[in-house]
């Protein structure tokens, strides 16, 4: 470790000569070359100088590169490079010198992360030469570059049908799509907590859950650019191993803009909501009959999305602004009727509720750019974007059966008490008050420095803060019948996440060409959270259903007419975390074709504690040592045909879910109770139910938890595994002393080449593999409940425990991702453009990522990184058939073919007056459908027979269209009215995206108590998973799931669920000047 840090204190002060915060998140790209007479032969000492391009014809948006002007000279080989050039339009223009005249490069474009290359041409005599590089046969492939990256422009973005955030464009990158059972967006197989979003250099990734908040799909009128780093990216980069998506905002420019329109989405053109499959598990006599398939109305409301952008210049050449006001405003009308929970035949209304919610996502944001000096620029930003509701919609808001949402009975007069100045409300003036917002924020500062044209220093100082909510629901709202109200009650969950970081690049020649980067980032987050309702708890009530039913090893007491669960759950605490990344990368070039990218990354990380002991999880700096190599091969010679590939490792930067569920901050305490006759349910609060009893938690046969309480058995299924002595041996959680942090392997080979002047083919296999997982692995205690081992599941403490324990097999964690790429893409000439690309690949294993899509009685994944169900009890990871769980996952789908692209039709040859019509289409494989039956866990089903038992879900394909109508007029047509028809799901498809996979429901379910009844209770854990893991348990459960009460099983196996979305219309109309 001390030869290490020598080492970067000796390499460090030639790249990081400046006492400097940093940027370490790329918002930048590049521009170099050659510059040759014409016969071919280099002009050394030739001055080139870029500047802004001002009314660029390769853009249709201001950028952030305004009054940009750099001054660079040849080398003795005629070569220039300019980096830290941030994204747009530039004009190259050589000095005439030695006998050659000026030439100049016009709508040069810069992407981020990407180095434009040029072959600028001199010729002898006083003319000036023009070339628009826009039009001209200039190689679009970085010859130099070994990352598959890709770039999404502000004009590109114009001419995608898109949703209104920018995310929506995250579906034309190949590898990329979005996944609802991913968590998101899935980047190479990766799940979407394991991506990393950056606007504007700041990192808005959401602490807890790995996944991009809904306030941070910042508007596409917002995004100059976005760029998706998908494989192989240097070692600036951490934190990730899915994809970085880069979002660069728009700046002001010398002249005067502005934007100003309206969109809207009416429910009349929109499609029908999608059939939803009726029931709940709980009721075990709603399965004598058949399922039930409700088809709910049309929810009203009219979407609105205004907007007004306005930039330009505070000072020409020197200081410029941009500005913006564009809410997102979601209206909900929903009429919802309940019935009583019987056969329709003699169902009858319980009653009609109209509920009204107006969500407003605000969107305000001002930038400031400033060029004091040419070698100086600034940049400022500011992101106000909270979210208001007013009013309430429940979560089921369509007609199904039960009571419906925020139903007062208290005294039997409809109405509830919230004392104080509110006092009491009916359920009508209830309702409409209801509602509450989340606040956030996101301002940064950057800066680039450049000395010499050798020396480039970045500066950024960005921090982020989200959201402060408060619901304003009352403490409780009783119900008659099922459960008490929803009175979970957020009054804080606030973050503030600070970064600083700085980085430097050095260019030297030294057996060629290097591009030394270096750097140090710092990331810190604080939590302050209080949230749950583990001080008042939930009731669920089961008439008919005896408690050694709803859990077992519980006897029945004579006389019982039912049982019921009180449940506490919640987060309370505040914690900080501490990140660290030291890197170093040399882009090396030891010849003109070959570029090598050697990188090197050190990563230090502490987790916060949310009670009063220390954190458990601390990693050094020799803990994460990341190598990250590259290289590219220009074939031939000429910058149009490059091989390339790439290795590297990747560590993950552990979520907060892991260390406010295990370190403090999660509570989740379930107590279980037997109803008699004549109670009525005010008798069940927590005073009668728990009492003064605060643990550890029991589940006696016999009796009940503490003297005078109601409670025969507490579970706490939320053990700290960060109180001094904790031991999975004596019945606590526990953390691996020899923890090692989540890694992913991947290596990736491909060619990229230019066959004309406007189409690139590029084909690439990429294999990544994860190595190590972190989860929070456990098994059932001597009381009942779920101890975890805080690990890498299946080695170390978690292998040796259930060793020691008497567990015969043990699972390990498996992801492998294998894919084939192509894509064939043209270029935006002659008024078209398009993409088409077809991925062959394999998601393969037993472990689904960051984002769980292994939980099948949720209908999306389950964004819990680090807590999720994997490994959780030590049968997981295998089937009833005895052997491992590997297969194809979840959201594996072999074949993905995308194509879009657009034509701009100029009507009657004119400019003035243009249609641009865009496309997109998708078709894809199916994903794999898995029988699950609820066993040993009434919370989570298990896999039954093994991964695609049941085949897959149908190929999904769907239509985008996007028409805009311009025209343009005033003096030089310098205002221009667009008309916008945005249509997703053109064609109303309703493909079944996933089936109800459970075989039956959790009453009765085969558990350890009951397939293994006479053996002592204590041992009952260890026998049902070795008879699982080994397939001795297959036949059983099929007996006793097929015995008499029929209502073991669950009529909706099988039965689709889940369906593609439905059609939506966007209109809209806009004045931009």
């Amino acid at each position: 470790m001390k030869k290490m840090i020598g080492l970067l204190a000796r390499v460090l002060p030639l790249i990081l000569f400046a006492a400097a915060i940093g940027l370490g998140q790329e918002t930048t790209g590049g521009i170099e070359g050659t510059v040759k007479d014409a016969n071919g032969a280099v002009v050394p000492n030739v001055t080139v100088t870029i500047t802004n391009s001002q009314g660029a014809t390769v853009t249709t948006t201001t950028g952030g590169g305004a009054g940009f002007r750099r001054t660079v000279t040849t080398n003795e080989e005629g070569f220039f490079r300019a980096l830290q050039i941030p994204p747009g339009a530039y004009q190259l223009a050589t000095s005439a010198t030695s006998g050659f005249s000026e030439s100049k490069y016009e709508n040069v474009a810069v992407a981020i992360g990407r180095n434009t290359q040029l072959e600028i041409v001199v010729t002898p005599g006083a003319t000036t030469t023009t070339v628009d590089v826009a039009a001209s046969d200039v190689p679009p492939v970085d010859t130099t570059n070994s990352s598959i990256q890709t770039s999404i422009t502000a004009q590109e973005i114009e001419l995608i049908p898109k949703g209104t955030g920018f995310t929506s464009v995250l579906k034309t990158v190949p590898g990329t799509r979005p996944e609802s059972r991913s968590g998101g967006y899935s980047v190479d197989g990766a799940s979407g907590a394991e991506n990393v979003f950056v606007i504007d250099g700041q990192e808005v990734t959401n602490y807890r859950t790995g996944a991009l908040n809904d306030t941070f799909n910042i508007p596409t009128q917002l995004v100059q650019e976005v760029q998706v780093k998908s494989s192989g990216f240097t070692a600036e980069y951490g934190g990730a191993t899915g994809g970085v998506v880069s979002v660069v905002t728009r700046g002001g420019s010398n002249d005067f803009h502005g934007e100003f329109g309206l969109q809207w989405e009416t429910p009349k053109l929109n499609g029908n909501p999608r059939p939803l499959l009726g029931g709940t598990s709980a009721a075990a006599t709603f399965f004598t009959r058949s399922p039930e398939v409700f088809n709910p109305p049309k929810v009203q409301g009219v979407n609105f999305f205004p907007t007004a952008n306005f930039s330009g210049p505070i000072a020409k050449d020197k200081l410029w602004f941009y500005t913006s006001y564009t809410p997102q405003i979601f209206e909900t009308n929903a009429t919802t009727q309940y019935f009583t929970n019987v056969s329709p035949a003699t169902r009858r209304l319980l009653s009609t509720q109209n509920y009204k919610r107006t969500r407003t996502y605000e969107y305000a944001f001002g930038r400031l750019d400033a060029n004091p000096i040419d070698n100086l620029r600034l940049s400022g930003t500011f992101l106000w974007n909270p979210v208001v509701d007013e009013g309430s919609v429940p979560s089921s808001s369509f007609s199904n059966v039960g009571s419906s949402a925020f139903v007062f009975d208290d005294n039997g007069v409809g109405t509830a008490n919230f004392g104080g100045s509110i006092g009491t409300l009916t359920e009508a003036q209830y309702r409409p008050r209801q509602g509450g917002r989340q606040s956030a924020n996101n301002v940064t500062f950057s800066g680039v420095y450049t000395p010499t044209r050798n020396y480039f220093i970045p500066t950024l100082f960005p921090q982020i803060s989200a959201c402060n909510n408060n619901t304003g629901n009352p403490p409780t709202i009783p119900y008659s019948c099922g459960l008490t109200g929803a009175n979970s009650l957020t009054t804080k969950d606030v973050s503030v996440r600070t970064s600083y970081e700085f980085s430097g690049t050095y260019i030297f020649e030294a057996g060629g060409r290097h591009e030394l980067k270096g750097g140090y980032q710092r990331y810190s987050i604080f939590n302050d959270v209080q949230s749950g309702n583990n001080a008042i708890g939930q009731l669920r009530f089961f008439i008919g259903t005896p408690i050694s039913s709803t859990i077992g090893g519980v006897s029945n007491t004579p006389g019982a007419i039912g049982s019921g669960s009180f449940r506490r759950q919640g987060t309370n605490g505040h914690g900080s975390n501490l990140s660290q990344g030291i890197f170093v990368q040399d882009k090396w070039q030891p010849t003109s074709r070959l570029t090598l990218s050697l990188g090197l990354r050190f990563e230090q990380e502490d987790l916060p504690s949310f009670n009063e002991f220390p954190s458990a999880i601390n990693f050094d700096w020799t803990d994460k040592i990341a190598p990250r190599l590259g290289f590219a091969y220009d074939l031939g010679g000429d910058g149009k045909w490059k091989i390339f590939g790439s290795y590297g490792q990747f560590y993950d930067r552990v979520k907060f879910a892991l260390p406010r569920g295990l370190f403090g901050g999660d509570v989740f305490l379930e107590d279980y109770f037997e109803i008699f006759p004549g109670e009525p349910t005010s008798l069940f609060n927590i005073g009668s139910i728990v009492g003064a009893f605060t643990g550890p938690s029991v589940c006696p046969a016999n009796g009940f938890i503490i003297a005078g309480v109601r409670s025969r058995c507490q579970k706490n299924l939320r053990v700290n595994a960060n109180e001094p002595g904790a031991s999975i041996y004596s019945g606590f959680g526990a953390v691996d002393p020899d923890l090692k942090p989540f890694r992913q392997t991947e290596f990736t080979i491909g060619s990229e080449q230019q066959l004309n002047k406007d189409y690139v083919f590029r084909v690439r296999y990429t294999f990544k593999n994860v190595d190590e997982v972190v989860e929070d692995a456990g098994f059932v205690n001597s009381a009942g409940s779920e101890a975890y081992i805080v690990g890498n599941p299946g080695k170390g403490l978690h292998a040796k425990s259930l060793t020691d324990f008497g567990y015969i097999n043990i699972a390990k964690p498996r992801r492998r991702y294998d894919g084939v790429e192509f894509v064939l893409e043209k270029r935006l000439s002659n008024n078209w453009y398009f993409n088409a690309n077809y991925t062959y690949s394999r998601l393969w294993g037993n472990y689904t990522g960051l984002a769980s899509s292994d939980e099948p009685h949720l209908v999306d994944a389950r964004l819990a990184p680090g807590v999720s169900r994997a490994f959780d009890l030590p049968f997981i990871g295998f089937t009833a058939e005895g052997k491992p769980d590997n297969g194809p996952l979840p959201t594996d789908r072999p074949h993905v073919f995308n194509i879009y692209g657009a034509y701009i039709f100029d009507w009657m040859g004119s400019k003035s007056n243009s249609t641009e019509i865009s496309g997109f289409q998708t078709v894809t494989s199916g994903t794999p459908m898995t029988t699950s039956i609820y066993g040993q866990s009434g919370v989570t089903p298990q896999i039954f027979y093994h991964r695609g038992d049941l085949g897959r879900s149908p190929t999904y394909s769907q239509t985008d269209l996007n028409v805009t109508h311009r025209y343009k007029f005033g003096r030089d047509d310098r205002i221009t009215m667009a008309f916008d028809l945005n249509i997703l799901n053109l064609l109303n498809q309703a493909t079944v995206t996933g089936i109800y996979p459970t075989m039956n429901t959790t009453t009765g379910r085969p558990d350890a108590a009951t397939m293994f009844a006479t053996a002592p209770a204590a041992q009952r854990p260890v026998l049902y998973a070795n008879a699982y893991t080994t397939g001795a348990l297959l036949q059983p459960i099929l007996n006793h799931l097929n015995a008499v009460p029929a209502d073991r099983l669950d009529q909706r196996y099988k039965l689709p669920q889940l369906f593609q979305g439905p059609r939506t219309v966007r209109f809209g109309f806009r004045m931009l000047f």
